[in-house]
């Protein structure tokens, strides 16, 4: 029996975790001692592997509407040497116990909005982080970048710096839509910076949709992909609008009246994926896509993908550092989650001690479980000899119970269990976070904690 995406969609649509690392944050220990951070990071020292790299640069100059990223909102400058002083400081913290490894494959600054920062103060991040953790030759080096507040002198002093990706904020390039998330980006902000950011020669240009916003119509979101399809961008992350007035107080400035009713929202994102792959982009879960020429969707097709907490990748280091307010770093089998609110990041780390939100030693059954979970999160197969020799245990026997639940997923026609293993489909890796689940041991725990929709 085959089934509509229509149908699909309805069947997978739940909150899920999205498993960048496991477990996720809301199972982490909110009194999570230092100590245990300092171990792992002697521990991850002992390594000679590189090294991923994070920077939260938290500074907006406004709050636009839809916004759940962890910002602090400041129309003047003031704020920025303060922090910057502070972040020279968490990075003396992290390189006295990292040693001698430094080396970096990938470093990624976001946000907030990175390029809040003015070209000065973008130079002397990178040149904080670089000096104690220095660039491999091949390294990606990112950032995340919001065209409507990007001078002409920015992008050119980060490509010299050593940057190759960019990822641009675009969520809809409809009027009306950008007014009711109070944006203000227009489509002439959006092609400058990608036709900059081309003739610069970034090697990958990553644009960010939204649907679910206020005021969107299948007519207008379909105008916006067309118009972002004829940039061909790399990839495209196209993310399901969170209305969460309760958490998040300034949702509350939208009218209620204006969002999309389920089936319409439903709509918007079928109308994405099939505007999307009949162009060619390769479907990488059910919210990214990758141009056939760029190297995710050939990481898809070789089941080369990595998945950490800065999400699907095709090179990463094992261990990831991460500096700044709410930044997570995942070293030595520790996961330490920074203090989100930027004052209480700044007076931790100015006396001297790493800034504690919460975190979480991974143990062995933890960190078999995160391997199975990457394994069919990034290369969409799970398969017992393997399980046997990394970890040697009984694959079948041991997770007989996630088999069976699996095995109901069979019918939908996105995952087949054989003697060999666990096998998500093509169709399948569109719902992989629904599939990589049943692996989940603190799920059943968490009932009542927010994640984002599945789909």
């Amino acid at each position: 029996m085959s089934h509509s995406l229509a149908e699909l969609v309805r069947h997978y649509d739940r909150p899920g975790p999205r498993y960048t690392g496991y477990p996720m944050p809301p199972a982490w220990r909110d009194d999570f001692p230092e100590e245990e951070l300092v171990a792992g990071l002697e521990r991850a020292a002992g390594s000679d592997a590189p090294l991923s790299f994070y920077a939260h640069l938290p500074f907006c100059k406004r709050r636009c509407a839809y916004c759940g990223c962890n910002v602090t909102i400041s129309p003047y400058y003031d704020p920025v040497e303060p922090f910057l002083q502070t972040l020279e400081r968490e990075l003396d913290l992290f390189a006295a116990h990292l040693k001698d490894r430094r080396g970096l494959l990938q470093l990624h600054w976001g946000g907030g909005t990175p390029t809040y920062l003015k070209v000065p103060e973008l130079e002397r991040v990178f040149r904080l982080i670089t000096a104690r953790f220095p660039l491999l030759p091949g390294a990606e080096v990112s950032l995340e970048a919001d065209p409507t507040f990007m001078t002409e002198d920015q992008l050119p002093a980060l490509r010299a710096l050593g940057f190759n990706r960019v990822s641009f904020g675009v969520q809809d390039l409809d009027e009306g839509v950008q007014e009711l998330i109070t944006r203000g980006q227009t489509w002439d902000h959006t092609l400058s910076a990608v036709g900059q950011a081309r003739s610069l020669g970034f090697e990958g240009i990553n644009i960010d949709l939204v649907y679910g916003l206020p005021g969107q119509t299948l007519g207008t979101f379909g105008r916006t992909l067309d118009e972002v399809i004829a940039l061909a961008p790399s990839r495209l992350a196209v993310y399901g609008f969170a209305y969460l007035p309760k958490m998040m107080p300034f949702q509350r400035s939208i009218p209620t009246e204006t969002l999309p009713s389920p089936d319409l929202r439903l709509e918007l994102l079928l109308l994405a994926s099939e505007k999307l792959e009949a162009a060619g982009y390769v479907p990488v879960g059910m919210d990214h896509f990758a141009h056939p020429e760029d190297e995710l969707a050939k990481a898809v097709h070789d089941g080369r993908i990595i998945r950490n907490f800065m999400g699907y990748a095709v090179q990463a280091g094992p261990d990831m550092v991460s500096v700044g307010p709410s930044a997570i770093s995942d070293v030595g089998g520790v996961y330490h989650q920074n203090e989100k609110i930027l004052s209480k990041w700044e007076k931790a780390v100015d006396s001297g001690h790493f800034p504690m939100h919460k975190g979480h030693t991974a143990a062995g059954e933890d960190r078999m479980r995160r391997w199975i979970i990457h394994q069919v999160m990034g290369r969409f197969e799970l398969r017992w000899s393997e399980l046997a020799e990394k970890w040697g245990v009984d694959g079948p026997l041991l997770f007989a119970e996630a088999l069976g639940q699996l095995r109901e997923e069979e019918p939908w026609g996105t995952v087949k269990v054989t003697d060999e293993g666990v096998f998500v489909t093509p169709l399948g890796r569109r719902f992989v976070r629904n599939l990589a689940m049943p692996f989940d041991a603190y799920l059943p725990l968490l009932a009542g904690k927010t994640f984002s929709r599945t789909v």
